[in-house]
């Protein structure tokens, strides 16, 4: 074979390679990373009817689904967030959380590693 064109298939095999690494890459770590954030920041389907109601800026708004639905950060407070209607009573786990905030005990932690 002509020196020139072992060159080529060499350079050629290069790029292929890249690219599949590319793709294969994209596809095992990008996707699912993507997915992930999307559904962390999505509103759900069940709520986007509620949502047109939603007094607050839904772009502070960060869905959390249990025990509260979500946390809206506005400029000056941060609110849990539950939605219900009229006939849906609280659970025991959210009635606690709603005296813990009412009563001012809640905090901040931060955890740095090392």
């Amino acid at each position: 074979m002509d020196p020139l064109m072992t060159i080529w298939v060499f350079f050629i095999g290069i790029i292929i390679g890249v690219i599949v690494g590319v793709m294969l890459t994209f596809r095992t770590a990008v996707s699912p990373l993507h997915q992930r954030i999307h559904n962390l920041t999505s509103i759900p389907v069940q709520y986007q009817e509620v949502m047109k109601q939603y007094p607050y800026t839904l772009r502070d708004f960060r869905f959390i689904g249990d025990p509260v639905n979500g946390i809206q950060f506005e400029e000056d407070k941060i609110l849990f967030v539950l939605f219900k209607n009229e006939k849906t009573p609280c659970t025991p786990e959210q009635e606690h959380l709603k005296h813990l905030v009412e009563a001012g005990n809640v905090g901040w932690f931060e955890f740095t590693m090392k």
